[in-house]
């Protein structure tokens, strides 16, 4: 086991040694080619300078106005003792008596040693093997 893990972390070593050598990296300079690929200067659009966009007292009230939330208020149909006591014809459950079966009290159902005797535990060659247990 350790020499297969050994193999395999000096391939892994040895591959990314090649990776890394082999990397033909340039630096972050420009080429003389690349000052030609300047971006085009930016343009100013009117939507940029238009002050109705831009300053907020411009804005039209209504359109702007913010929906106010109603007041939340206490209803009849809330209190009404009748709306939330609709179930008083369900009928209550009592549970039945427990009674004691014969079964229950025979004494040959719960001294029971004749059949079910347990023999006790030996120790078997398996479970002393060192072969099992590494």
């Amino acid at each position: 086991m350790k020499t297969t893990m050994k193999k395999l972390a000096a391939g892994t070593f040895i591959t990314l040694l090649v990776l890394v050598v082999n990397v033909k990296a340039e630096g972050t300079e420009t080429k003389a080619s690349d000052r030609e690929n300047f971006e085009s200067a930016l343009s100013l659009e009117d939507w940029m300078t238009d002050e109705t966009i831009w300053n907020l007292a411009t804005l039209n009230n209504d359109e702007s106005a913010n929906e106010a939330e109603t007041v939340i208020g206490v209803e009849d149909w809330m209190v009404n003792p009748e709306t939330w006591n609709f179930n008083n014809d369900i009928l209550v459950e009592t549970e039945t008596v427990l009674e004691l079966e014969s079964w229950m009290t025979d004494s040959e159902t719960w001294n029971a040693s004749g059949n079910n005797t347990e023999t006790g535990l030996e120790v078997e060659n398996w479970m002393i093997n060192n072969r099992n247990w590494k």
